[in-house]
Formats: C-alpha cells, structure tokens, sequence
C-alpha cells in the first residue's frame, strides 16, 4: 500500500505504522471524545492521507450544530460524514471496501464496540483523548477510562481487534494491554 500526498515527509516509524494498522481503508479508527480536533487535522490527516471523515455517534448524529461545527472543523476538501451507530456501520463496511483512505471518530469505546461486533473490519482502534471524571481512573497521560470501557475495550481485543494508544501519528503505539491492570 502506498503512502499518501506528502509521504515523503513522514517519519521512518509513522508510515510503516500506519499502513501495518490498515489493509483496508480505514486507516485509523479511534475513540476520542473530541472528534475533530487539532491533532486528528494537523497529524493524522497528513500522515496517513485520509480523504474523508466519518464520524459515529448517535449523540452527534442527532444534533444538527454539532455536526455542523464539526464539518467547519475539516480542512477544506475533507468532507465529513456523521453516522448514528446503525448507519455508521453499513456506511464503514461499505467504505473499507473501497480503496478511499478514511478516518473513522467515535467518542466511546462502546459505539466501537458496537461497530465491530456489525462486522466492521477494524484491525485496530486508537485511544485518543478520553476525559477524566468521576468514577474514571487514568489509563495513559489524557486517556481516562471507566471500568465499563475497560470492559469494552477487553470485549473488542477478544474479537480480534488490538487497541492502541497513539496520540499523534509520529508517536511509537502502546498496546492497551500492556497498561490493563486487570482489574
């Protein structure tokens, strides 16, 4: 699989990082519950050449400014999509099928979840920002989970998919499992 626009200024690591994370075209997958932010424009884009955003969450897909302020979020020229669950799924399968190189946003472990076991093929999710709060411990620097996304996320590697932590697309990725207490 080749690289996309501007590959050549990538780093050794990221490249061969994110072609191994994708046979298909959703080259990252990742639960942050931000959405379209900074990092997800100005790293991820970039270094693995996505051509569209889809997002999944019904939350989101319900209200009419959110998904609005999220597409003004895009570089222009990246269109974004926003998915309830059950849509998200049919519109992921469909696009996994496709050679268009996509990122694909959730806010929880849960929608992935629920993307996966529809039979979405998803090699790998990314934990981006998950927030602190009450009844969340800290997983990994701005990753907070809740003994239900722990859950979740278990319930997703035992279906075959790894989860990672890979906050920018130069960082090295850092397996889930590695930092699960298993507790």
């Amino acid at each position: 699989m080749s690289g996309g626009p501007g590959s050549s200024k990538r780093s050794a690591t990221a490249p061969d990082e994110c072609r191994r994370r994708a046979p298909v075209s959703l080259r990252l997958v990742r639960i942050d519950d931000r959405l379209i932010h900074g990092q997800v424009v100005a790293s991820w884009l970039r270094a693995i050449g996505a051509q569209r955003i889809v997002i999944v969450d019904d939350a989101t897909a319900r209200d009419e400014f959110l998904r609005e302020v999220l597409t003004l979020a895009a570089p222009e020229g990246v269109p974004v999509e926003v998915h309830d669950v059950a849509s998200g799924a049919a519109r992921c399968s469909e696009l996994a099928r496709t050679p268009e190189p996509v990122i694909v946003l959730a806010r929880s472990p849960r929608t992935m979840l629920a993307l996966r076991q529809a039979g979405v093929p998803i090699e790998v999710v990314d934990l981006g920002g998950m927030g602190a709060g009450p009844g969340r411990r800290r997983l990994h620097k701005t990753i907070s989970v809740s003994p239900e996304e722990i859950r979740e996320l278990r319930e997703l590697e035992q279906l075959g998919t790894r989860v990672e932590i890979q906050i920018v697309a130069d960082d090295r990725p850092i397996s889930f499992r590695s930092l699960d207490s298993g507790n």
